[in-house]
């Protein structure tokens, strides 16, 4: 009171416990007053009980935004009409920390390292429409976020109505922008591999009927005729134009053709020796897991992945240098594959890592592209790299790679795992087989009946030709009794093989069918396959081959007639 009585006015706060023992704030305004002469002093109570509790939840609500504010994973700014960046959140802070501090920056020269806003900049537009603003930008060159989705929202005052900043949202959208590269390539391979595949069907029908014609030649001459060596050299060049099909049907959709349960370990083992003898300048590290998986692979496919992959790592190593293989069984999950469209579960490993040249960001996202090569003109066909690919996808598998310039490369294959046993690796090369009967050669291609006919007639068997589906039901109705095999091209216009085998079941349900196709034993002809057809022969075949395939079918049909 004597504070109050010797000063002007004054007001102060204290706690006060009232009647009843609760505790109030309260807050004192005092000072003197005259009154009719007389000096009086005043006291004015206010309850600021009410005030404290609503200023203490605006402190804690503020303090609530704040938190959620910085909490976001989703990147905040807050900018000024002049682009000066008021306030971010935690996330872009971790994003662009490089430039940090943010606040009272420019936000292109914060977000984009630049020194005018972008050309085409959404909060600039949001600003000038006072609408929402969207647009996909790009993210400082070595932060995290390379891909970011950008919503700008107006600030407007609720008087004016004036735009007086904006609210830049922003997602982290790279993880999404690498899966779609990565559908796209999968996709574009997919398309070219459907390309690839056609081309080396029609290839491997001409093929054919240069190896038939060759082989003619050869049964007709003397073994000391000149001209022999010259239908020799034929076949052997038909030989390595077929292998050059095979790497084109494997890097194809459906390029796959005896897979059988094999042990990686051996294949990868005896398929470096091999290559290690003729690159001596390689030293060459391995290391298996003991109790590796079965896979269930085409072997000569698997030896040909390995093989283009240990001679691009020779390539990269022109001085010599180190071969790095490892096999190892691997759990994949489904976090783990969602680019490349393969089932979760329990693969094999194998990997292949050079001490090599490596190489760039751009050539390692084109390194499995058909005829993309980085050697010189004449030096390379671009296929090996695009077959491995192609092969490793045909069998439910992956194949990917790690490289920078300067500091070699790995590539990583996986393979489903098995429950089967491996079978056994030695077989028997194929020989001429006489044999007798009746044969009835399905094809579309003239080529091929040109050829075939003879080469049927030539170890023994009479022939019968028909061009298309529609003419084979014809000459087996007719001709039913004395046609003791079917050989059945797998495409043809008009009726295909599927439908062909189907009516030919109809007719004659013991029909004894060997399918023939460019194309490999996977998709459509392993599913005719399985509704009771005999056997699968691929083109181009030799002689020999076939004349075995067609004493298998027909021996065996002979074995089961007997044991019933």
């Amino acid at each position: 009171m004597r504070k109050a009585q010797q000063e002007e006015r004054s007001f102060f706060h204290f706690r006060h416990r009232i009647k009843g023992g609760e505790i109030k704030d309260v807050e004192v305004h005092t000072g003197p007053i005259t009154l009719e002469g007389k000096q009086y002093l005043y006291s004015i109570v206010h309850d600021l009980t009410d005030r404290k509790e609503i200023e203490s939840a605006l402190r804690a609500s503020e303090k609530l935004l704040s938190d959620v504010f910085e909490s976001i994973q989703d990147g905040i700014s807050v900018l000024a009409p002049d682009l000066t960046v008021h306030r971010v959140n935690r996330k872009m802070n971790q994003w662009y920390a490089q430039n940090a501090p943010l606040e009272g920056k420019k936000c292109y020269a914060c977000y984009h390292n630049a020194d005018r806003p972008c050309r085409s900049c959404p909060s600039l537009r949001c600003m000038a429409s006072g609408n929402t603003e969207h647009e996909i930008v790009p993210g400082l060159p070595g932060s995290p976020a390379q891909w970011l989705d950008l919503f700008a929202y107006p600030i407007t005052d609720k008087e004016t109505d004036e735009v007086v900043g904006v609210v830049e949202f922003v997602r982290d959208i790279t993880g999404q922008k690498k899966l779609e590269a990565s559908l796209y390539q999968a996709q574009k391979m997919e398309a070219v591999g459907t390309l690839a595949g056609g081309i080396a069907h029609d290839f491997n029908n001409l093929l054919m009927g240069i190896q038939g014609r060759a082989s003619l030649i050869v049964s007709s001459l003397d073994a000391d005729d000149p001209n022999c060596e010259h239908a020799l050299g034929i076949e052997r060049y038909v030989k390595s134009a077929t292998d050059l099909t095979r790497q084109l049907l494997g890097f194809a959709r459906g390029g796959k053709y005896e897979p059988l349960p094999a042990d990686m370990n051996k294949i990868v083992h005896q398929s470096a020796e091999m290559f290690g003898r003729t690159r001596k300048e390689i030293q060459i590290r391995e290391h298996y897991e003991e109790a590796l998986w079965t896979v269930e692979v085409d072997r000569r496919q698997m030896e040909q992945v390995l093989l283009n992959l240990f001679v691009n790592a020779w390539q990269a190593m022109p001085g010599g240098g180190e071969l790095y293989l490892r096999t190892e069984n691997v759990h994949l999950e489904e976090q783990d594959i969602p680019q490349y469209r393969v089932l979760p579960g329990r693969y094999i490993k194998v990997t292949v890592t050079d001490t090599g040249v490596g190489m760039t960001e751009a050539t390692r996202q084109r390194i499995f592209e058909p005829f993309f090569t980085t050697k010189k003109m004449g030096r390379g066909s671009g296929l090996g790299l695009a077959s491995a690919y192609g092969i490793v996808k045909n069998h439910n598998g992956y194949i990917n790679v790690y490289s920078e310039s300067g500091r070699g490369s790995t590539f990583a294959v996986y393979l489903p795992a098995s429950e089967k046993a491996p079978s056994p690796e030695d077989r028997p090369l194929p020989v001429t087989v006489a044999g007798s009967g009746t044969v009835l050669l399905v094809d579309d291609e003239e080529i091929m009946r040109e050829v075939g006919g003879p080469m049927l007639e030539q170890f023994g068997y009479r022939a019968l030709l028909a061009g298309g589906g529609r003419e084979a039901l014809e000459i087996f109705q007719r001709e039913k009794d004395r046609i003791d095999l079917v050989i059945l091209d797998l495409i043809m216009p008009g009726m295909g093989g599927g439908e062909t085998f189907d009516r030919l079941k109809k007719i004659d349900p013991g029909v004894r069918v060997l399918l023939a196709s460019g194309y490999s034993i996977d998709g459509e002809a392993a599913e005719i396959l399985g509704r009771g057809c005999r056997g699968f022969i691929q083109k181009p075949f030799t002689v020999d081959q076939l004349s075995e395939k067609i004493r298998d079918i027909l021996q065996a049909g002979k074995d089961l007639k007997d044991d019933g």
